[in-house]
Formats: structure tokens, sequence, C-alpha cells
């Protein structure tokens, strides 16, 4: 099959996946969530095309791999919200009409929905995120233009998935009522859940927690990690949190909170790191990983944490995180409190038989509903009615939730 994808996605990541030497090619925009399903794609035999933008190139580019074609435009880093992405959108618009696929398959509903949407070409939209939360955590003028462009999604667009029920329930409510939006979560590759097959043991080493969040922010909610962890050393005394991801490198944000209020006591910023170094250090040196973001419609952090077979900590009313975890995975509490976290810090350290039990479980369930195959099988079978339908409404399609994803 011929797949056109919009989105961001890693670049080089991909060239390794072909087999290509990273040393020319631009970097992309990144994504966890659509690089790995590229790969799937390939795997199963595929001839994929991706329309992207990069920080890196100044004008248009394209890389042509075996069965993988890459048109790649720039994307600036300023004056994004003024212009309402205008010349990223203009992009994908006039490339996609110019090449003319039978479809497109758009990630996210800002300027990839867009340009898919504009260039007439039928597309087929995933709602990877909440919007509107976003704007509530974020309150600034570059949301808000964003917030308006998933309106304009919302108006042009008339297939859609979501990521997760939540993103789903989100987007019907606030942008396209009376919609149904087909659930299909992101997976992990095979080789992933292979790491957590031969997940390590402490072997008496001092118990390790871990943070993996993008962004220093109010949404995020890395603050109030940081004082949970404060408490639990009290009780914990030779414990150590591992931050990982943009905004808590050495002398970031994080790192300059914490130590002027005095938090950064056995505290490591490791900051933004390789992705396969991040899994090889969550599977080696972590034990459980604190998740306290106040928002999140699929977090792929959290489920590479559980595939690892780590016990997790996570927000009981954070969007998409009780769809994950089910009724038995991981611990749900209130994560707006450092208390409440720093009492779930100890449970878990304290109790070895517990945390892995805890982790065991959480491992197994993942590992049946969050396939990278089950989720690529299932855009397969849109594409195909996409493609022999071409104005079919998917939001009209009767809602068929992956096994196990109705727990």
């Amino acid at each position: 099959m011929k797949i056109a994808l919009c989105a961001p996605a890693d670049l080089h990541a991909l060239a390794q996946m072909c087999g290509q030497p990273c040393d020319n090619v631009a970097a992309g925009l990144g994504s966890t969530a659509t690089t790995p399903l590229i790969g799937e794609f390939l795997r199963r035999g595929h001839e994929i095309t991706l329309y992207t933008l990069s920080k890196d190139v100044t004008e248009k580019k394209v890389y042509h791999w075996q069965h993988l074609r890459i048109v790649v435009g720039p994307f600036r880093q300023h004056h994004l919200a003024a212009t309402y992405f205008w010349p990223e959108i203009n992009f994908l618009e006039r490339t996609i009409r110019k090449d003319a696929p039978k479809f497109v398959h758009a990630h996210w509903t800002y300027e990839f929905a867009l340009g898919a949407l504009r260039s007439g070409v039928p597309t087929l939209t995933t709602i990877h995120d909440l919007p509107w939360k976003v704007l509530w955590y974020y309150r600034d003028a570059h949301r808000a233009i964003r917030l308006l462009m998933a309106y304009e999604v919302a108006l042009r667009g008339t297939h859609f998935t979501a990521v997760s029920q939540s993103a789903a329930k989100h987007f019907v409510r606030a942008f396209k009522p009376g919609a149904t939006i087909q659930v299909v979560p992101n997976g992990l590759a095979d080789e992933v859940f292979a790491l957590g097959d031969h997940a390590r043991q402490r072997n008496g080493r001092a118990i390790t927690f871990a943070t993996v969040l993008q962004g220093w922010s109010r949404r995020k909610n890395a603050k109030t990690a940081l004082e949970a962890f404060a408490i639990a050393r009290r009780q914990l005394t030779n414990a150590r949190l591992i931050q990982f991801g943009e905004g808590y490198e050495p002398e970031g944000e994080a790192n300059r909170f914490a130590a002027a209020h005095g938090l950064d006591r056995d505290v490591i910023f490791a900051g933004p790191v390789p992705h396969e170094t991040l899994l090889r250090r969550l599977r080696e040196e972590v034990d459980v990983v604190v998740h306290p973001s106040l928002d999140e419609a699929f977090s792929m952090a959290a489920l590479e944490a559980l595939a690892l077979r780590k016990a997790l900590i996570a927000g009981e009313t954070t969007p998409g995180m009780r769809e994950m975890l089910g009724p038995s995975g991981g611990v749900l509490i209130d994560v707006r409190h450092p208390a409440p976290i720093a009492q779930a810090m100890c449970q878990l350290a304290l109790n070895d038989n517990y945390r892995l039990h805890l982790a065991n479980r959480s491992f197994e369930r993942v590992r049946e509903h969050y396939r990278l195959g089950a989720a690529a099988a299932c855009y397969e079978n849109l594409y195909r009615q996409l493609f022999r339908t071409q104005s079919a409404d998917v939001c009209a399609l009767k809602p068929r939730l992956p096994i196990g994803l109705d727990a």
C-alpha cells in the first residue's frame, strides 16, 4: 500500500532504520509516537511518503531511502503564532497538492492537519492532545492560535481518530459535536517490550526514581515531584531522583528552581538524551517512574515505563492515565500535591514485592493492549476504507475499539 503521512518525526531515527548515515539529514521535529509507526509500516512492506517540517532547513529538501520518501519544509524558530503558521501550512498544502496522493494521514490537529486538509486530498486526522486543556495550563498567544487551528481542523475535517478515549471525548465535546471518533492508541515496537522481558532488578543499590517530561511548566508539574522527593528522602535516605527531558538538563530551569529552593539534594538532572539511551537508562538504573503531569491525552513516556517493567506513579485525574493503566495497574493518586506522591514513593520503595508485582501486572497489560503492530493494523483498515470511499466519513463509522481498551 502507498501511504502518505503528514506529521512531525525524528528524521535521524528514520535514517538509521533505513541504514542511512545521519550526517547530512535534518533532525526533524521529533516524535516518539509517529516515528515508530512509520518504521512499522515500512516493516510491513508499505511505500511511505512523509510530509514534515524541520528547524534545520530553509528550503524544501527530499530524502529517498528504499520505500521511504521524506519531503521536508522549514519550520521557523519565531513568529509562528503571529502568522497563524502560514508559511508552514502553505508549504505542506502546496507539496501535498502537487503530489496528489490518494489520501493523507495527518497527526495532531494543527499545522500538519491543516496543510493536508487545505490541499483537498482526502485526509484522516489523528487527535493527539486536548487543545482546551493545553491552553488552560499555558495561557499564551501561541496556544490560543493553536486552539483556533484545532477549530479549523474540526470544520474542514470529516475523518478522525484519537489516541485515547479522553482525546476523543474532548474533541467531540469542544470541537466536533455529535461525531463518533474511533480510538487507535499509540503503540510500542516489540523491541521495547523485549527490554522489559529482561528487566534488571535493584541488586542492593539505592532505590531510584525518575521523571520523563518535556518542558518545565505548570502542566508537567515537575515542581510538585521535586517537593515530593524531598519529603520522601526523610524516610528514604539513600534514594535518588533522575530527571530526563528538555528543561531538566544541568543548569536548566528545573535545576535552577531546585537549587533555589533546596530541593536538589540527590537529584540528577540528566536533561534530554537520545531515545535509545533513555530506554537503556530507565531499564538499568530506575525502579519507579513518577509521572506528575496534569494533562496528557496519551503519555508515551508512561507507556514506555510500563513496557520496561517499571512501577508507575501517575495522576488519578490526568486524562488518559486511568485508561492506560486499567483497573489494577500503576499507582493513581492526587499529583497536585507533594504529600500523596511522597507517600506512594515510600510505599513502592519499602515494599519490593508490591513494587515488582505492580510492575509485572502493568507490563502484561500494556504488552497485550499497546503493541505497535495492532495500531498499524487498525490504521491499515481505515486507509482501505478511505481509499475505497474517498468521501466517506470516518466519524460515521461504528466505533470499534481495539480489543481490551474498553476495560
